[in-house]
């Protein structure tokens, strides 16, 4: 894609600025799922597993510090995770 945003390369997209619902954008670059998942998903997981396995290390006694059943979850979007993670150590 050269220099360009991504879904915007006028290489790849004619006229990338204007909206064509039509467009073939068989191509793009997007975060989801299948054709459309991120290409960096793979290493945030990568980064995050590091990042637990140091952050457990360095605190052994980290724990939730309230039942797991009171910690809010996202059900409401595209992307499930939790609003909040109230720790203690």
């Amino acid at each position: 894609m050269g220099n360009e945003m991504g879904n915007r390369d006028p290489e790849v997209f004619p006229d990338p600025d204007e909206l064509d619902i039509r467009r073939d954008a068989r191509r793009h670059v997007a975060f989801g799922f299948g054709v459309h998942q991120c290409l960096g998903q793979p290493l945030a997981r990568m980064e995050l597993q590091v990042v637990y396995g140091t952050l457990y290390r360095r605190i052994p006694a980290l724990k939730l510090a309230t039942e797991l059943d009171r910690v809010p979850f996202k059900h409401n979007g595209l992307v499930y995770g939790v609003f909040e993670l109230p720790v203690t150590w």
